[in-house]
C-alpha cells in the first residue's frame, strides 16, 4: 500500500482500500452465517435464506475481483484509473439484484400464482435497469446515446420496481402476521434506501470532468456501503422474517427455537 497511484493521494487510496476491504468481509462471513444458519427455519423458508446467502457470495467473489482492479489499477505497474474495470460491480448486480427480489418474495411464502406475477414484473424490470445504468457509469456512448442519457434510462425500471414493491406487494402483506408484516416494511424501507443511494452516487460522479479523484472515491465508498446494506443487512432481515414466520408456522419449532 505503499506504492500509491499518483491520482490518487494517500487518504483517498486508503479510504477506498478499506471500504473494499469492509465490503469484501461482509460479504464472506454473511453468506457463511446464512448457509450455516440455514436449518433453522422450516424447510418451506429454507429457499429464501439459501438465495439470500448465494447474493452474498456472489458479491463476494465481485468485491474480490473489484479489490484486485482497484490495486491493479492506482497501486500496481498500471498506474491508470482507466484500467480500473467498473464492469465487475455490474455483473455483480446484474445478478444478485434479481435475485434479492426473488429471496424478498420467496420468505413471504405467498401463493404460487402471486409470487409468479411479482417475479415477473420483478425481475425482467431489475435487469432492465442494471444493463441500461452500465453505459452511464461507464461514461459510454452507445447506439448514439449519450452516457447521462442511459442513465435516466435507467430510472424508469427503478421507479417501477418501487411501486411494485410497495403496491403491489403490500397487497400481499394483509394476510401477514402485524409482526411480519412491520419487519417487511422496514425491508422494503431498507432496500428503497440504499438503492437510492447508487444513483444519487452516480449523478455526482457524472458531474466529474475527465478523472477525478474525489468522484472515484465517493462513487466507490458510496456504491460499497449500499452493497453491504442491501445484501448483508437485507439477508440478514429476510433469515429474521424466515424465523418469524417458522415460529408462527409450527408451534413446536417455536418452542425449540425460542425458549426462554
Amino acid at each position: 500500500m505503499n506504492n500509491l497511484s499518483q491520482m490518487l493521494n494517500d487518504n483517498q487510496f486508503n479510504a477506498v482500500y478499506n471500504m473494499l476491504s469492509l465490503g469484501l468481509a461482509s460479504m464472506l462471513f454473511t453468506s457463511l452465517f446464512l448457509f450455516v444458519s440455514r436449518d433453522r427455519v422450516l424447510p418451506r423458508y429454507r429457499m429464501a435464506v439459501t438465495v439470500s446467502g448465494i447474493v452474498t457470495a456472489i458479491a463476494a467473489y465481485h468485491y474480490f475481483r473489484i479489490f484486485d482492479s482497484f490495486n491493479h489499477a492506482f497501486a500496481g505497474p498500471a498506474n491508470n484509473p482507466y484500467a480500473y474495470n467498473v464492469g465487475y460491480r455490474y455483473v455483480d448486480w446484474l445478478l444478485t439484484v434479481p435475485l434479492l427480489l426473488v429471496e424478498t418474495v420467496a420468505v413471504l411464502a405467498i401463493g404460487r400464482m402471486a409470487q409468479q406475477k411479482l417475479l415477473r414484473a420483478l425481475v425482467p424490470a431489475a435487469t432492465a435497469m442494471i444493463v441500461l445504468g452500465y453505459p452511464g457509469d461507464a461514461r459510454l456512448d452507445l447506439f448514439g446515446i449519450s452516457a447521462p442519457v442511459w442513465g435516466a434510462l435507467s430510472t424508469i425500471p427503478f421507479l417501477y420496481i418501487l411501486y411494485i414493491l410497495f403496491v403491489e406487494l403490500g397487497k400481499s402483506l394483509e394476510r401477514q402476521s402485524d409482526q411480519v408484516r412491520a419487519t417487511v416494511k422496514n425491508l422494503r424501507i431498507l432496500l428503497i434506501a440504499t438503492w437510492g443511494v447508487y444513483p444519487i452516487t452516480f449523478i455526482l460522479a457524472m458531474n466529474a470532468t475527465g478523472f477525478d479523484p474525489a468522484a472515484l472515491v465517493s462513487r466507490e465508498i458510496g456504491y460499497s456501503i449500499a452493497d453491504v446494506l442491501a445484501k448483508c443487512a437485507y439477508g440478514l432481515l429476510i433469515f429474521k422474517i424466515a424465523r418469524m414466520k417458522s415460529a408462527e408456522d409450527s408451534k413446536e419449532f417455536a418452542e425449540s427455537e425460542f425458549r426462554d
